[in-house]
């Protein structure tokens, strides 16, 4: 597992997280599946 950073945009405020996980895409699906189809503009970048 990699940590990576995720940002996301959440009712206007862009926010910023670190979670592990196998592949970009593999964390964005986390990080959708934490915030619902709240979170647009999902990014993740290997730290």
């Amino acid at each position: 597992m990699r940590k990576f950073k995720v940002s996301a945009l959440l009712g206007g405020y862009r926010i910023v997280e670190e979670i592990s996980g196998m592949s970009e895409h593999h964390v964005i699906r986390i990080m959708q599946a934490k915030y619902g189809d709240k979170a647009r503009n999902i990014w993740a970048q290997l730290i």
